[in-house]
């Protein structure tokens, strides 16, 4: 299935309403972000997590376990009861990137995981602090090259979709940049906003508003077509680097063994939050795009985005010591 069809599959899903029972017996839920509080996925873990309440009947708080770029709050789960109560609102870094970077990764993303629901697919950025004399990519490709080793780019981690997107950018560019890795995007972009680090490569969420206030300048993000979000910022592809398609996901997993009539409980029940016109602004204002999709289709697309940063990996021969 392609991201396209998937961004459509919610609505034309027949969704039967879970039951308290079917959730451990109505017991809390626990649905954890791997990273900190204030960041896009946290934003759109909330207003999942708010829908999750209305459809389950029962209560889901969201919590914010931080390291290793998602990998202590994804091992909390991995080690969880397959029972339903913990879940990972997960990105595309804990389920498909990190796993091919990290050989000591503490966890299996196939193993550990059962994939739920996709929930949104966020397009990558690319913004320079306003200070840099750079209005373009192209721009900002010349400035790199004259300044060899000068200029850093945040991300969110070492061995995420973030620093993966930054290192591919490096290499189509024939630039020589610093790569400086944070404990989220909230705190990348930050230091990006004060001047610390020149430019950043980020999810949308967590640069839309600084963009629009004009403490950072985009320049370009990292996918195929415009972001509906940014439609006057161009494409990686109009700026000459032909091919990019570098965008994160959001979705919802549990403990590999949790039973099928829960996982299909929690699908349902987020699939209906996902089409709720409050929480799909959620999404929108922090530049995501709201999907949906079945236990299935979640599990085809994982495995399909694992293979393309396979190839993106191996073309920058990047390691997370790097």
């Amino acid at each position: 299935m392609n991201r396209r069809s998937l961004l459509l599959a919610a609505p034309a899903l027949t969704l039967a309403r879970p039951t308290r029972a079917q959730i451990a017996g109505g017991r809390p839920i626990r649905m954890v972000v791997a990273y900190p509080p204030g960041g896009g996925t946290d934003l759109m873990a909330r207003a999942v997590a708010q829908g999750l309440r209305t459809h389950l009947g029962q209560n889901v708080v969201v919590e914010n376990r931080a390291g290793g770029n998602g990998t202590v709050g994804s091992l909390s789960v991995a080690q969880s009861r397959p029972d339903g109560t913990t879940l990972l609102f997960a990105s595309g870094s804990e389920l498909a990137v990190k796993p091919l970077l990290e050989a000591d990764l503490p966890y299996d993303a196939v193993r550990d995981f059962a994939p739920i629901a996709l929930m949104g697919i966020t397009p990558v950025g690319v913004a320079v602090h306003p200070s840099v004399p750079a209005s373009t990519m192209g721009e900002f490709i010349a400035l790199a090259k004259a300044q060899p080793g000068k200029l850093n780019i945040a991300n969110s981690g070492r061995g995420g979709v973030m620093h993966l997107t930054a290192a591919y950018l490096a290499l189509r560019a024939d630039i020589n940049v610093v790569h400086v890795a944070y404990r989220g995007a909230a705190p990348a972009v930050a230091d990006t906003v004060a001047g610390t680090t020149q430019a950043v490569v980020s999810g949308l969420p967590p640069l839309l508003p600084q963009a629009q206030e004009g403490r950072l300048r985009m320049l370009a993000v990292a996918v195929p077509r415009r972001s509906s979000a940014l439609p006057d910022v161009p494409t990686l592809d109009e700026a000459g680097l032909t091919g990019f398609d570098m965008s994160n996901t959001v979705g919802i997993v549990a403990r590999q063994g949790t039973p099928a009539d829960i996982l299909d409980a929690v699908n349902a029940a987020a699939n209906r939050a996902i089409q709720d016109p409050e929480i799909r602004q959620v999404f929108v204002m922090n530049g995501a795009e709201p999907a949906g999709s079945t236990v299935e289709q979640y599990a085809t697309f994982a495995q399909a985005e694992r293979d393309r940063f396979r190839a993106v990996v191996r073309a920058t021969g990047i390691a997370v010591q790097d």
